[in-house]
């Protein structure tokens, strides 16, 4: 499977929705934001939504439009990186393994995790504090786990309930990721998180292959 071509030809109202877009996200980015430093700050239990929106500047309905609930705002920021990283493992040259497809769609979603390291710090700070916050969290980890099989299975042409194969290298897959962030955040980054991660990526793959 070959890398999709972009279109190059957008039109007036695609360059307008790609704008409306771009706003959505940072309204939701701003809002995540904002949840996620009160909590470090209180403690999820002293937040309201209503700070939240009144920090951010919007209304309560705006921030029911992206988030169920607070703590999905703090658990599950990001709406999108899920679908971006099914379409990479399964855009990805068919002379990677599924394991480096995985490899790069993931470091795609990775990239800026050094510029990012306060947010992922404050988050992990949260977890800890605040252990009513773990189901949420693990859910949407889930969520993450199964996308990520569905597409290897998809890739491979493989069955994502009956196969082995995929549910594997989604779990190891991520599996080093966490590797990856721990070693690098115990190191107090003085490695890049890249070379750790490709390191990681690396291990893998030298006993594991499809």
């Amino acid at each position: 499977m070959h890398f999709m071509s972009a279109d190059t030809t957008a039109s007036v109202d695609d360059t307008a929705l790609g704008l409306r877009e771009r706003k959505k996200r940072a309204t939701r980015n701003a809002l995540a934001d904002a949840a996620l430093r009160m909590a470090a700050d209180r403690g999820i239990e002293n937040v309201t939504v209503e700070a939240v929106t009144d920090t951010v500047g919007v209304s309560m309905r705006t921030f029911f439009n992206y988030f169920a609930c607070l703590e999905d705002a703090i658990t599950r920021p990001a709406q999108d990186n899920a679908e971006r990283t099914r379409r990479a493992v399964l855009n990805a040259p068919d002379e990677l393994t599924a394991l480096n497809a995985l490899r790069e769609a993931i470091g795609q979603e990775l990239a800026h995790i050094e510029e990012d390291h306060e947010r992922w710090e404050l988050q992990m700070a949260v977890l800890r504090t605040s252990p009513s916050l773990l189901p949420s969290f693990l859910a949407a980890r889930g969520a993450d786990e199964r996308a990520l099989i569905t597409a290897v299975a998809e890739r491979l042409g493989q069955d994502p309930e009956s196969d082995l194969h995929p549910r594997l290298l989604a779990h190891v897959a991520l599996a080093a990721v966490r590797a990856a962030v721990e070693l690098w955040v115990a190191s107090g980054r003085t490695r890049t998180f890249q070379s750790i991660y490709h390191e990681a990526f690396a291990s893998l793959a030298a006993g594991l292959n499809d």
